[in-house]
């Protein structure tokens, strides 16, 4: 036979061959899976493997049969082909059970301890002392004790039942072991926030959803294994590219347990994530990781030791039976050596070209990968030197809190080399009493992705390597790489700024003490001067009103010299106080609308008085009927202060002019007051509006206190005005003041008019123009002060119709009280024992005493005082007394 009829005969053989085996393949082979479940979304890659026609096309008719329990005896027996079970199986395998391992679907373990968001459980140190149910097939859930060290003698372990949600709700359980797809579902949907703790937070990493056959079965049937393994997982490589498209499927055909689709979403979004496909290939498995899951299970105690898993994981065959496989082996040999024969020559130059081509190839293969790994040295060593030439700490983490990257700058912060640190959990840079914290927010973030620092500077504290504690701003952010979070941290050590944060703190503290010792001190001095005073004016006052035993002219000039000088030392002591109030920002004032003729009514005939005792003329230039948005009080205290000065600064035979006009282009009315004094100096101007300047005056003679101006300029600017001024030396000044007007105008004035009317009536009424009975009355006063009360005891000696009854303490007063109800109290505030206030109280709160009208009559002019009694007296009335006042206000009473 030549060799070309040979070599025919011999494909001819072939053809035939490869023709029977793929008749072979065509054929229809029955098998059965058994799941350990029943049907969901948890194998949804065997119904899109069925339903798509992945089986079919791989010659296989698949039955899928569901379970309660984990197959292996019906895959041992043969009554099932397949079956999927957890990673047990491994321990199956290890006490001699003929199985083999064919793929893993999921590649991290659906199962977690699940608890609720408000138990305090963030990690399974949290668990000891609670009670946990405990599934015994969960074993990587009982691997995190064994991980942790914990004795699980410690926890209260009880057997799973059909109510385990139920209980965790009602805290009739602590926590249970749940599927990440289901009882997290169920908690979510009644509201109930829920917090999971997975295996994969403490390195734990197990499989889930072995599919597995025996050894026997592919022993014997090598393509039917090898076709079921790839349709299968095609089939979830589909259900994992369309999950809507088989929740409807589920929906259809495979929902016995009436899942809604609301929770079939929920399970792909959960399970879909723990394949980590498409990172990873569906049915991904290496030995080295099932090697670490056999040893935790014989920690766990499962088994004494581990045997060799080569025949546990599956090596996927050829797909063609051995006989086959010789025969055309054997063929294939004679027909390569025919072909040798007959080709040797050329088949000697094409090889040799060939292997010269492959060989330039490989060549600039091995050039293009060594300039990538020059470039990716490059580049590392790029971004290695940025950051070790930033000025902040950076430090990334792992998962376990392992530092894998430490810069230069760590080194200046910390105190350590980088040699020390790689490798070495993060808490070795933390305070002890951080580092529990440390531990619980990584736990929560893992299992829950929340985080309340994330991207966010934080203050916390680290520790150096000698051990001193030290203050840094801390920026966290994660990333996600291989399907593992890292974490990166960049800090700053914050010493410096803390220190001048505390030295500001302490120096405002400083500031506070020193100013509520000056309030204090102010609050002192005001009382004790105004005590004296109100003996000297007092006095004073009665001697001149004294009708029965009148003074000599000399003597009321003597008097009155009394009464001008306790006055301007009064004035003096009010100014002080008004500046005090001013600069510790409890100036006050209201929003009335003023008719400014009222202004100039009410003052200018006390400003005439002092006028002529300077010899100066004081004119109104005009009196309109504006309207102006100001406290009618300060206001009046300004203009009596500017006219004040007008005339004191002035010369004999000087005029003062005041005007006033209406700036239209901003709304306000100006006034002036204009003197022809001695001006001020040029270079005295810019200290005009200073407290306590006297502008050279302090030695000319003229009182004051140098405060009046200031007081005045932020008066007028707390009311929403300005004020300035204008001075030439030896011709004069001119001050004004503006003041917003008000909208009301015409209207305003008319009942400013009436209101002014009106009171005039009322003081009528009040000063007695009206006859009135005079009827037997009492009056208590209570006061410490023995000048006080002879003053009091001498100003009512002169009504013979009032009984005068002191006390000289609060509680000698509710002695009295308890005999003589008085038609009107006078009040001391500041009494040894009871102060005054309190009396007041104790009053108000006792029947037949609420009733009586009190005035007070206080040297606490402070006007923190006069807020403490609002709403408690008729009247209050500072010392030194004003009888005038005093006499006006006792009209409505007595």
């Amino acid at each position: 036979m030549s060799l070309r009829y040979l070599f025919n005969f011999l494909i001819l053989l072939i053809l035939s061959q490869v023709h029977g085996a793929s008749a072979n393949e065509q054929a229809q082979h029955d098998v059965t899976i058994q799941l350990h479940w029943q049907h969901q979304f948890q194998f949804a890659g065997l119904y899109a493997a069925k339903e798509k026609g992945y089986f079919q096309q791989a010659g296989l008719n698949v039955d899928i049969k569901t379970g309660f329990s984990h197959p292996y005896d019906k895959v041992e027996s043969g009554e099932a082909e397949f079956g999927l079970s957890g990673t047990g199986i491994v321990v199956e395998y290890l006490k001699g059970r003929p199985l083999v391992a064919l793929g893993a679907t999921f590649q991290n373990s659906p199962y977690v301890w699940l608890v609720k968001g408000d138990s305090g459980i963030y990690s399974a140190q949290d668990f000891i002392g609670k009670t946990l149910t405990r599934q015994s097939y969960a074993d990587d859930l009982a691997a995190i004790f064994l991980k942790e060290d914990i004795d699980i003698n410690q926890i209260n372990f009880v057997p799973p039942k059909s109510t385990d949600i139920e209980d965790l709700i009602a805290g009739r359980v602590d926590g249970l072991t749940a599927y990440i797809s289901n009882e997290p579902f169920r908690l979510a949907q009644e509201q109930v926030p829920y917090r999971t703790i997975a295996p994969k937070d403490y390195g734990i990493s197990f499989y889930s959803d072995i599919l597995f056959t025996s050894q026997d079965y592919l022993k014997n049937h090598p393509q039917q294994v090898a076709a079921f393994h790839e349709a299968m997982y095609q089939g979830w490589r589909y259900a994992a590219e369309h999950p809507q498209e088989i929740i409807d499927l589920i929906l259809e055909k495979y929902n016995p347990q009436h899942k809604s689709r609301t929770h079939l979403q929920f399970e792909a979004d959960q399970l879909i994530k723990l394949s980590l496909y498409p990172t990873v290939e569906f049915g991904h498995m290496t030995q080295s990781r099932w090697q670490k899951i056999a040893e935790i299970y014989q920690e766990l105690g499962l088994y004494d030791t581990v045997g060799d898993l080569d025949d546990f994981l599956y090596q996927e065959a050829n797909g063609r039976d051995w006989p086959f496989l010789l025969s055309l082996g054997f063929i294939g040999l004679v027909l390569l050596g025919l072909i040798s024969l007959l080709l040797k020559r050329h088949h000697d130059k094409r090889l040799d070209r060939t292997i010269h081509d492959y060989t330039q190839e490989l060549k600039q293969e091995l050039r293009k990968r060594e300039e990538l790994e020059a470039e990716a040295r490059h580049e590392s060593l790029r971004l290695q030197t940025l950051l070790d030439n930033t000025i902040d700490s950076v430090i990334t983490i792992n998962h376990l809190g392992i530092i894998e990257n430490y810069n230069k700058a760590s080194i200046a912060l910390y105190g350590y080399q980088p040699e020390e640190v790689i490798g070495q959990n993060i808490t070795m840079l933390m305070p002890a009493h951080y580092r529990d914290m440390h531990k619980l927010g990584m736990s929560r973030f893992l299992s829950t992705e929340q985080s309340r620092i994330l991207g966010k500077p934080v203050e916390v504290e680290a520790q150096h390597k000698s051990g001193k504690a030290f203050p840094i701003e801390l920026t966290i952010s994660d990333f996600q790489w291989q399907g593992e979070y890292l974490f990166t941290g960049i800090a700053r050590d914050i010493s410096k700024q803390k220190a001048e944060q505390q030295a500001l703190i302490e120096a405002k503290q400083t500031a506070e003490r020193a100013n509520n010792a000056k309030s204090e001190f102010l609050s002192a001095m005001s009382h004790e001067l105004r005590t004296p005073l109100n003996g000297i004016l007092g006095f004073a006052q009665l001697l001149l009103s004294d009708k029965e035993q009148a003074l000599s002219k000399q003597q009321i000039r003597n008097v009155r010299q009394i009464i001008y000088s306790g006055e301007h030392l009064l004035t003096l002591i009010n100014d002080v106080l008004e500046l005090s109030k001013i600069e510790a920002g409890n100036i006050k004032t209201s929003s009335d609308h003023v008719l400014i003729s009222n202004v100039f009514e009410e003052c200018l005939p006390m400003l005439q008085t002092l006028a002529k005792q300077y010899d100066v003329d004081v004119d109104l230039l005009d009196n309109n009927d504006c309207v102006v948005v100001a406290d009618f009080t300060k206001l009046k205290q300004v203009f009596i202060n500017l006219v004040t000065n007008a005339i004191k600064y002035n010369k004999a035979g000087g005029k003062v002019l005041i005007s006033s006009s209406v700036q239209t282009n901003s709304s306000t009315l100006k006034m002036t007051v204009t003197d022809t004094g001695q001006g001020i100096a040029q270079d005295r101007q810019p200290y005009v509006f200073t407290a306590f300047e006297r502008l050279g005056q302090e030695y000319a003679n003229i009182e004051g206190s140098g405060v009046g101006l200031s007081v005045s300029k932020r008066l007028i600017e707390a009311m929403g005005g300005s004020i300035d001024f204008a001075s030439t030396e030896g011709q004069g000044s001119s001050f004004w003041i503006e003041l917003p007007l008000s909208s009301r105008q015409g209207d305003t004035a008319v009942a400013s008019r009436m209101l002014g009317a009106a009171e005039d009536s009322s003081i009528q009424d009040r000063r007695g123009d009206n006859e009135h009975k005079k009827q037997r009355r009492h009056v208590i006063y209570i006061e410490d002060n023995p000048a006080n009360i002879r003053l009091i005891e001498v100003f009512f000696s002169r009504y013979d119709h009032i009984s005068l009854h002191t006390c000289e303490s609060a509680e000698a007063g509710l002695v009295l009280l308890e005999t003589l109800i008085p038609d009107l109290m006078l009040l001391d505030i500041n009494l040894p024992g009871m102060s005054g206030i309190e009396l007041r109280q104790v009053m108000l709160e006792t029947p037949g005493l609420a009733d009586i009208p009190v005035i007070a009559l206080t040297a606490a002019a402070m006007q923190e005082n006069i807020d403490a009694a609002e709403g408690l007296f008729k009247a209050y009335i500072t010392k030194p007394v004003d009888f005038g006042l005093l006499t006006r206000t006792l009209q409505a009473y007595l």
